[in-house]
């Protein structure tokens, strides 16, 4: 009955997409040592066009249901309100949700508290007891679950909970209020199996990271909200790059080349076709555009011209 109670307000709270947020915080809390300039690490806005052809545009987005975040800039909002298609990670439908409340249980007969060590679970008890989780809920959950959801700080918790929109999510509403026709770049199944290429211990580790850094940093997601209002994921990416290049936390290599570079070549596989066709708006994670293997950089790749507009 425990887990039939939550499940449901978990897999909202914790929303779609949130592969890409749990990458961005995860990498975003700690400052990077590394200043070497990230190709396209600035903007939330670029225009996307082949010779010829009809442009589109691109906005970096944040998983959050902050309203500042809601708050667009003219040149964002004039760019949606001019394309005839929108693509985003994933939709918000009934099978997403299912499929995300089936992942981030632990199988029949497994619990947290025979995979943790005493002090984490006391301490991951703690936390989730921030968000009114029971002993009993928490228990059924997987490590990367937890990792995620301590990453969103109750105040945003409880706006999901209320039934605030992500920002990705408002704007899949608002494209189906101006008619246009809305298609995902990514299945929920692909996201959850990424997932399985971690073991047990790896996502263990991962929570009692998340678990540290609350202790030492716990406004972090401020920090990254700041940074996403002003533009900049540099500092967030840089760190992703320096992790990866180390490889001393756990899985960081494979978090990048799974969770951003693999993802950022099957997304621009697919929105090639609308991109083609032109009056597109591409709505994804805005960790997913800088660097050599961003989605912006792959565009240019194939012969796209991108221009920061915002």
């Amino acid at each position: 009955m425990i887990a039939n109670r939550w499940e449901k307000p978990l897999s909202r709270a914790i929303g779609v997409p949130f592969v890409a947020l749990f990458l961005a915080l995860w990498a975003g809390l700690a400052a990077a040592s590394d200043v070497h300039p990230v190709k396209h690490g600035e903007g939330r806005l670029w225009r996307v066009e082949r010779p010829g052809g009809p442009p589109s545009h691109i906005m970096g987005t944040i998983h959050v249901a902050d309203p500042r975040v809601r708050d667009l800039p003219v040149p964002i909002r004039e760019a949606f309100e001019s394309s005839r298609r929108a693509a985003f990670e994933l939709l918000p439908d009934p099978e997403v949700r299912q499929t995300v409340q089936q992942a981030q249980r632990l199988p029949t007969k497994k619990s947290l508290a025979k995979l943790l060590d005493k002090d984490t679970y006391r301490k991951t008890l703690a936390v989730a007891a921030r968000y009114g989780l029971p002993a009993e809920a928490v228990d059924q959950m997987q490590p990367w679950a937890l990792a995620i959801l301590f990453q969103t700080p109750p105040d945003e918790f409880r706006r999901r909970l209320d039934g605030d929109l992500i920002l990705d999510a408002w704007l899949i509403q608002w494209a189906y209020d101006l008619g246009m026709r809305v298609v995902a770049l990514e299945k929920p199944e692909e996201q959850m199996s990424l997932f399985d290429a971690f073991e047990p211990r790896d996502q263990v580790e991962m929570l009692r990271e998340i678990l540290t850094q609350l202790e030492e940093e716990p406004n972090g997601v401020e920090r990254l909200i700041d940074d996403y209002l002003d533009g900049s994921m540099t500092a967030a990416y840089r760190r992703v790059e320096e992790m990866a290049r180390a490889d001393k936390e756990p899985g960081a290599r494979q978090f990048k080349e799974l969770f951003l570079d693999a993802r950022n070549h099957t997304m621009v596989r697919r929105m090639i076709p609308l991109l083609q066709e032109g009056h597109a708006f591409v709505a994804v994670g805005a960790l997913h555009m800088p660097g050599e293997e961003g989605i912006l950089n792959l565009l240019e790749r194939r012969g796209y011209r991108v221009t920061r507009l915002y």
